[in-house]
């Protein structure tokens, strides 16, 4: 006969761990800020520290751990005086020790207390992935002049005919070479002359069904989706359409500087993928060229209301607010690749840093830091210095020296004179 016993089963002392850091991990700031899966990696690197009454907690190895009280109080000393005391499930409580370096250096406990500790780096690389997985909001304050040039972009986006200008000077270069043009290499790079006109290409070569979902990367790969006539017609009816007159000397100039650093970027990122071999050199070079798409965009329907643009400082701050906006937009639109979207979005982020591989993103950074180096666009730049971001040295790391820009903007030089010639030829 089997009896019953009413003694309650024994809980491990693992068991009670596990359920104080998943409780902790819900709770305390940054951690909760993961999803529940996240969390749980987490908590499995992390410790439940217990501390007595002659313990003295202090915060060696803080950049490596974030602490917290879970449970008993703190007593907190500078030095050897008492400033203060913690108590566990309070507000402060909730915040890593010694966030506050100055406030105290150490921690004591009149009778017994337990400390939880998360990893910082494991907890940095979670949020990240998870960032990167999520619906990217960009918050922008606008005013009445970036109304006029975003109200014009959202009712063309909705009738399917957005435009993107190009110079009467590069569309007539353009279309005198196009005939004389026998490779597709050749063809290539002339399409890439001009920005508004890869990116039109590349859409037109995403739309082709071709029984794969990829979307193109390269022009090389959109004329072979197209054929080589369909993009003959495809470079004479965009260039038709979307050839800008600049209205003023203020938009003048900075389509012609748009220009000139489009074209530039995409040299460089060419030259940069030599030490990143998994990034292709065509692709690279793509990506940099539409990665500023959105600053077009603002130029060529900032032309219709070029009354108000009148001031270089007006149409700076516009094209600043709206550039990474709508240069992310269109190129998700057009069903371009991830990473023509990444670029739009982040290339300009120029403190974000990831110890993942060199992005092609990364390499648009590099390039846009090297053109600000050698040929700011203006006495009072808002982009830092390469010495000291953390990205510039993660680039260094692969092989990049963007403190020492001379050799690589000498060997873009020399490839962008090369497409220069070909387009004189015709």
């Amino acid at each position: 006969m089997a009896f019953m016993s009413d003694k309650k089963p024994k809980v491990s002392n693992a068991d009670e761990n596990e359920a104080l850091l998943l409780a902790a991990a819900s709770a305390v700031s940054p951690v909760n800020e993961l999803n529940a899966i996240n969390r749980a990696a987490l908590c499995r690197t992390a410790t439940v520290v217990h501390v007595q009454r002659n313990d003295v907690v202090k915060p060696e190895g803080a950049h490596r751990w974030l602490m917290y009280l879970v449970e008993g109080t703190l007593a907190l000393h500078s030095g050897k005086d008492e400033v203060g005391s913690l108590a566990a499930r309070s507000n402060d409580a909730l915040t890593p020790l010694f966030q506050d370096k100055g406030a105290y250096q150490s921690a004591r406990t009149n009778t017994v207390a337990k400390i939880v500790k998360f990893g910082r780096e494991q907890l940095d690389i979670l949020l990240r992935e998870q960032q990167k997985n999520a619906i990217h909001v960009v918050d922008v304050e606008v005013g009445e002049l970036e109304n006029r040039v975003f109200d014009d972009i959202v009712a063309d986006m909705a009738a399917n005919k957005i435009r993107l200008g190009s110079s009467e000077e590069a569309a007539s270069r353009i279309l005198a070479v196009i005939p004389t043009v026998a490779t597709i290499p050749e063809l290539a790079e002339v399409i890439q002359s001009d920005a508004g006109l890869a990116t039109y290409v590349v859409r037109a070569a995403n739309k082709v069904d071709t029984g794969s979902n990829d979307p193109t990367t390269s022009i090389r790969g959109a004329i072979s989706r197209l054929g080589v006539e369909a993009t003959r017609r495809c470079i004479e009816e965009t260039l038709m359409a979307n050839t800008l007159v600049p209205a003023n000397e203020v938009l003048e100039k900075r389509l012609k500087r748009f220009a000139q650093r489009s074209t530039l970027s995409s040299a460089l990122a060419q030259v940069l993928t030599k030490d990143v071999p998994h990034c292709k050199s065509e692709v690279a070079g793509l990506v940099a060229l539409v990665a500023d798409v959105g600053e077009l965009m603002v130029l060529t329907y900032a032309n219709n209301h070029a009354e108000h643009f009148e001031s270089e400082a007006d149409l700076a701050t516009v094209v600043e607010k709206l550039r990474t906006v709508l240069g992310s937009w269109l190129t998700a639109a057009w069903d371009f690749s991830p990473h023509f979207v990444s670029a739009s979005s982040c290339s300009r982020d120029w403190y974000r840093s990831h110890s993942g591989e060199i992005t092609y993103a990364d390499l648009v950074t590099g390039a846009l830091l090297i053109i600000q180096s050698e040929i700011p666009d203006t006495v009072d730049s808002s982009i830092p210095s390469a010495d000291n971001l953390l990205l510039a040295r993660r680039l260094q790391q692969a092989g990049i020296d963007l403190t020492s820009p001379g050799d690589i903007v000498k060997a873009a030089s020399s490839h962008i004179v090369s497409v220069q010639s070909l387009l004189k030829a015709g």
